[in-house]
């Protein structure tokens, strides 16, 4: 007996060749995702639709290729591969501890070594890190897993610690109940203008109204703490302020052996905007989504429509 699904959301987006996670008003069963730019192009070998169902692992993926020629053919993508990941912001529990890590690298991005890996996008909280004491109890972005092997904490630069961890657990962790919400600092310029950089993808916008609070002198820069600011520029995990560091101390990570007497992390927190209506820092997202990884989201430009089916909106 097969059960109705309806139609609940639609849209397209410009690729620009990197994941991204689409938001709808509820959890969804059935996604598709068509490359527009290059169908009946016939390409080399690229994939023109991709499909996600409930069930699926996360990073799986059903794609239809197209060849050169123009056939076309089924292609699937692996559990824990560059495909589909749900994304439950309803979620407010942390996940069970994972203690299966055995080492993280003393290197810019870090890597963990870890059998069981989580997945691309998630946000894991590090915890037991001996040997780099400093990140125990910091949430980072997973940017990278190799299934199995390990994953990368991709904005941690850990490059200039003196030892690499000799254990690694983790949890991860729900994401966005409020839009955008407080991050942890990992890096900051003692510059004209601070560009600050965070443990996770922090999902700021330029014009955002933030507070950098940085009590802790063990990672330097304490002229800072307290400062409020504008951002003028972001990346996926920096933020350029219009605040004046020129004359600041340097930022940067304790020692692993001072870590373990407790320190307190720096953070930043957005408390409102300029020249726009607040929405900023109050938005609530608890809502579902889809991450689409770099398998399904097509190349640089490309035009990509989607659909979005629900068991949930269906009236019988």
């Amino acid at each position: 007996m097969s059960t109705p699904m309806a139609l609940i959301a639609q849209g397209s987006f410009i690729s620009d060749g990197a994941a991204r996670t689409l938001e709808f008003p509820c959890a969804i069963d059935y996604f598709v995702v068509r490359n527009r730019s290059i169908w009946g192009s016939n390409p080399a070998d690229l994939a023109v639709e991709c499909v996600w169902s409930r069930g699926y692992a996360d990073g799986q993926a059903t794609t239809l290729v197209e060849a050169n020629t123009g056939a076309l053919s089924a292609v699937a993508i692996a559990a824990g591969g560059a495909g589909f990941t749900e994304v439950d912001y309803t979620n407010t529990e942390p996940g069970a501890l994972v203690a299966t890590g055995t080492a993280i690298t003393a290197a810019t991005p870090a890597v963990v070594s870890d059998a069981t890996s989580p997945a691309v996008g998630n946000i894991v909280r590090m915890l037991n890190t001996t040997g780099m004491l400093q990140i125990s109890g910091l949430e980072f972005e997973v940017t990278a897993v190799t299934a199995g092997v390990n994953f990368t904490l991709g904005y941690l630069p850990a490059v200039g610690f003196a030892a690499a961890a000799t254990n690694a657990d983790y949890r991860v962790l729900p994401d966005y109940r409020f839009f955008p919400r407080r991050r942890w600092i990992t890096a900051m310029t003692a510059a004209n203008p601070v560009v600050i950089s965070t443990s996770v993808a922090h999902g700021y916008a330029v014009g955002a109204r933030i507070t950098v609070n940085n009590p802790d002198a063990n990672f330097g820069m304490p002229e800072i703490h307290g400062l409020t600011g504008t951002v003028t520029a972001v990346t996926a995990n920096t933020i350029t302020t219009d605040i004046n560091g020129a004359a600041f101390a340097a930022f940067a990570f304790p020692t692993s052996a001072v870590a373990a007497a407790g320190v307190t992390h720096a953070t930043v927190t957005p408390f409102g905007e300029v020249a726009t209506i607040l929405t900023q820092a109050t938005d609530n997202v608890l809502r579902s989504g889809l991450r689409l990884d770099t398998g399904v989201v097509g190349s640089n430009t490309d035009v990509m429509d989607w659909l979005a089916f629900s068991r949930d909106m269906v009236t019988i």
